[in-house]
């Protein structure tokens, strides 16, 4: 009987799409820099572990990224939740969920910066608790970061079902028992698979 909903964050709760952000303020070969060099690159994923910082990321790109676009790159490597905005549709879900008494807990490969700004997300607001990668120098689809979501909050694998946007995080997720969704994006899909667990929306 699943009692628990596990929601990961970026491409799930908000709109994580820095190529599309990116395209829509520069010229493609300017954004293809500023992906490749910093949101694309290794970096990114070593800040969300809690290893590096901004500092190091814009250090290490240098003078890669064109004079005319720094100062925006600068700012979203910063600070990039501004340009994530919220998915509408999935607080309703949450809302739903949470009305029908199941535990709502998130689980996202960010950095600490996620407090200062989770007060912009107003889904976050129905959670009853978040794992953060950062604090705890872990990144999915790594084993040891779902066992900590499970010792953190005294959840029973079997009870979780856990959402996310990419399939190797969802399979790492079933590999350590619980039951899991891929979100390619498509709410009325996201509800099915869910009901297919035996979830009431």
């Amino acid at each position: 009987m699943i009692k628990n909903i596990v929601f990961d964050m970026g491409g799930v709760l908000i709109d994580y799409n820095p190529e599309k952000t990116l395209c829509s303020l520069f010229d493609k070969e300017t954004a293809d820099i500023a992906l490749r060099e910093i949101f694309r690159n290794k970096l990114w994923a070593e800040k969300d572990r809690g290893t590096i910082t901004p500092d190091d990321i814009m250090e290490a790109a240098g003078d890669k990224i064109p004079a005319h676009a720094f100062e925006k790159v600068k700012d979203m490597t910063y600070n990039l939740y501004p340009y994530m905005p919220p998915f509408e549709e999935m607080y309703k879900l949450i809302l739903n969920l949470r009305r029908n008494g199941y535990m709502i807990f998130l689980l996202s490969n960010a950095s600490a910066d996620f407090y200062d700004n989770k007060v912009n997300i107003p889904a976050l607001e129905l959670f009853d608790g978040y794992l953060i990668s950062a604090d705890y120098l872990l990144l999915k689809p790594e084993k040891e970061i779902y066992e900590k979501l499970f010792e953190k909050f005294g959840l029973k694998r079997e009870e979780c079902v856990f959402i996310d946007d990419v399939q190797a995080n969802a399979q790492a997720a079933e590999e350590c028992g619980m039951k899991a969704i891929r979100h390619d994006g498509n709410i009325d899909t996201l509800i099915k698979d869910l009901s297919a667990y035996g979830v009431k929306i």
